[in-house]
């Protein structure tokens, strides 16, 4: 009865806080703008584990803090234009940070109608049919977390994107150039990131895409060790394989939504890719989307820790790390404005000397949408992870012992 009072009481509070509209024109119709806002409600239901705090496992139920993004985009000349976003991403950039920040900005170089050069913040990611929540940007994704094995971030360089349609479908592809910073990185150490993906939408509903990232960066190691090397730019350079935020924070401890992912790969001379197969159409009477993913990583050195007591730090082991990773996606319309949505996915730590067994880690997700309005969207969800003491940590598993943890989501969204 306590928690049918309090999910009552949070989808009264985020429906009757939801409003939509339409985007604007600024400056005489030069510049276009639009934004949006999310907010959720969630409650544990276990936080459990050897290696849990107690603080954690005494968490209690909360609104989240209000994710909001504004965007501009406009015409420069013919064939050139651009694209700020300014957001607050508490779920990205850390409970403790209030800033409104630059999440994403570019200039587009219109080649020709299948390729345009995009100079500025770059998506570096090996996924394709990208469903995907980023701060408060969360309606394109049936769900209101992402997946534990998203490798998605965003960096300074050079992108090739384009699009044409063929005799089959639609084909996307991209290529991407970037340094291992969304700030900068400067440093010997650090070299490049290279970016390869494409995908093919038969005009019958199924899609198939590959995608490639490689690094270049190094580390230094001390005379004698093995274990506490360093780069001179700090951090693990490229973090793809920490996903860009989630948006679970079941842990009153867990401040960065990034400790929910399995973080093997480190940025350093890394190797990942991927595959996606994709289905969405009609069948049986229903609007139905299946997508699957499998993908592995490495690298050319791991967490110092044995890539599994953290996802995190700043020193590394010459120990290759290895992960392998798929996931698999549904989502049912059951109306024109309801649908019910699951996600499952697993990552598994193959890196060498972390010991046998307990080496995966899983997340299920299960959840329901309802549009309320066309750019108004409420959903609920459950979760649930588990972490092995040698899954490559994640939310808890830390100090080599496995934990466990999960509850239950409600979000609200609007996008105008």
């Amino acid at each position: 009865m306590k928690i049918n009072l309090k999910v009552l009481t949070a989808s009264v509070l985020l429906a009757v806080s939801s409003t939509g509209f339409a985007d604007t024109d600024l400056f005489g119709g030069k510049v276009k703008a639009g934004g949006y806002f999310a907010q959720s409600w969630q409650t544990p239901f276990e936080v459990k584990g050897d290696s849990n705090l107690f603080a954690d496992t005494q968490s209690d139920s909360g609104f989240s803090r209000l994710r909001f993004g504004m965007w501009f985009a406009g015409e420069i000349a013919e064939d050139f234009t651009f694209y700020v976003e300014l957001a607050e991403e508490p779920n990205d950039q850390g409970h403790g940070n209030y800033q409104i920040t630059q999440d994403l900005a570019f200039i587009d170089y219109k080649i020709n109608d299948a390729l345009t050069f995009r100079v500025g913040n770059v998506v570096e990611t090996t996924m394709n049919f990208i469903r995907y929540s980023d701060g408060g940007s969360v309606q394109g994704n049936p769900l209101s977390g992402n997946s534990a094995v998203d490798m998605i971030t965003a960096a300074e360089g050079v992108w090739f994107t384009g699009s044409q349609a063929v005799s089959m479908g639609t084909w996307d592809y991209n290529a991407t150039i970037t340094k291992p910073s969304f700030f900068g990185d400067p440093t010997e150490e650090s070299g490049y990131n290279f970016g390869l993906r494409s995908s093919l939408v038969t005009d019958s509903g199924f899609g198939i895409g590959g995608g490639y990232f490689h690094t270049t960066g190094d580390a230094q190691c001390p005379v004698g060790s093995t274990t506490t090397c360093v780069r001179q730019g700090g951090g693990s350079g490229s973090i793809i394989a920490l996903g860009d935020g989630d948006n679970y924070d079941f842990g009153s401890t867990v401040l960065n939504g990034r400790t929910t992912q399995a973080g093997i790969v480190t940025g350093i001379g890394a190797d990942i890719w991927q595959i996606d197969l994709m289905y969405s159409g009609d069948a049986l009477g229903k609007n139905i989307t299946i997508h699957g993913t499998y993908g592995q990583g490495e690298s050319d050195f791991s967490h110092s820790t044995g890539s599994f007591a953290t996802n995190t730090g700043s020193t590394f082991s010459t120990v290759n790390a290895e992960q392998d990773f798929y996931r698999i996606m549904g989502r049912i319309d059951l109306t024109d404005t309801v649908y019910l949505a699951t996600r499952y996915g697993v990552s598994t730590n193959e890196t060498s000397g972390i010991g046998a067994g307990d080496n995966e880690l899983s997340r299920i997700q299960v959840g329901a949408g309802w549009w309320v309005r066309d750019s108004v969207l409420i959903k609920a969800e459950y979760v649930h992870q588990e972490e092995g003491s040698r899954s490559g940590g994640g939310k808890c598993a830390v100090g080599g012992r496995d934990c466990d943890w999960g509850g239950f989501l409600m979000e609200g969204s609007v996008s105008f």
